[in-house]
């Protein structure tokens, strides 16, 4: 029996990667649409507890496909994990670091809610990086957009969903946070459009090639 070819497996582990993610990211906007809106109006503290951290359930499961991808990529890609993780952390550390020292000088109020955050930020930065070392060493998660949903389609689901979340709490919302919300969904929607036009000319470029 012939074994796999490597580019196979490597789209077979984006595949699961994907019924993984897809699903654990589903069930996080599902419960931030429709359970988190309820919080205020639950009295209990054990049930408000719950549900304040439910959404953290679904983090966990992308986490652990996240997990999954990295141990069971070649040497190349765990080093392109690598250095998405490491920008991703240097990026979302000094900004926390700026951040902090601008509100102990008193020239901007943030709270607590200002966590919930990081994590998004965490995950964009690293997808940033991840790319920007993928094209250093050869465009090798490439093989991501041939293997389930293009990037660009991602980052646009991303974009809509963060809209709608600042469309329903519109009311629960200060005007700083509604603001922040607009300007990343603006942000992810941006980044939507010029990774399709990227993607259509790489496709044009192929297509003018191979005829």
């Amino acid at each position: 029996m012939k074994s796999e070819s490597p580019l196979r497996q490597v789209r077979q582990l984006h595949q699961r990667y994907q019924r993984e993610f897809w699903p654990a990211m589903a069930a996080y906007v599902a419960i931030m649409l429709l359970l988190w809106p309820l919080l205020p109006q639950v009295h209990n503290a054990l049930l408000k507890l719950i549900m304040a951290l439910l959404p953290v359930m679904p983090v966990l499961l992308v986490v652990r496909a996240m997990v999954r991808l990295v141990l069971g990529s070649d040497e190349l890609e765990q080093r392109i994990h690598l250095i998405g993780l490491a920008v991703a952390a240097t990026a979302v550390s000094t900004l926390s670091l700026a951040g902090g020292f601008l509100a102990a000088a008193g020239i901007i109020r943030l709270d607590g809610t200002i966590l919930i955050w990081v994590w998004p930020t965490l995950v964009v930065m690293y997808a940033v990086g991840r790319g920007w070392a993928s094209r250093r060493y050869g465009g090798a998660s490439d093989v991501m957009c041939d293997s389930g949903l293009a990037l660009h389609w991602q980052l646009l689901f991303a974009a809509l969903v963060i809209a709608a979340v600042a469309g329903l709490g519109r009311h629960q919302l200060s005007d700083y946070q509604f603001g922040m919300l607009c300007g990343v969904s603006g942000a992810l929607g941006l980044g939507a459009l010029l990774r399709a036009i990227q993607h259509w000319r790489k496709r044009q470029r192929g297509e003018h090639e191979a005829s």
